[in-house]
């Protein structure tokens, strides 16, 4: 059976202060920063993946749009010319009707 050990409270906390090594202070003091820095890299990384889902909802919107006004067209012209092929470097449409 695993023997748990408890955190002391101040108040059960007796006997002489001792110190930390100035060596022990700044360990301590680096992998704080470090953590900070981390915890900051995370937030940046969270805030980008927002902003990147954000554009590629835009982006799919517009090309929903797009795909509309390609059929929108496509029907328009189809009624107006009949089926065929169209080279749009010449504007020559070929029927196939």
């Amino acid at each position: 059976m695993a023997i748990e050990k408890k955190i002391p409270s101040p108040s059960e906390i007796t006997g002489e202060a001792k110190k930390f090594t100035p060596q022990e202070i700044q360990e301590l003091q680096d992998l704080q920063s470090q953590i900070t820095q981390l915890t900051h890299s995370f937030g940046q990384l969270t805030l980008s993946k927002i902003k990147l889902e954000e554009q590629d909802a835009f982006l799919k919107s517009q090309l929903n749009i797009l795909e509309e006004k390609e059929t929108n067209l496509a029907k328009l012209l189809s009624d107006k010319y009949g089926k065929g092929s169209l080279n749009i470097e010449t504007g020559e449409f070929t029927s196939v009707e």
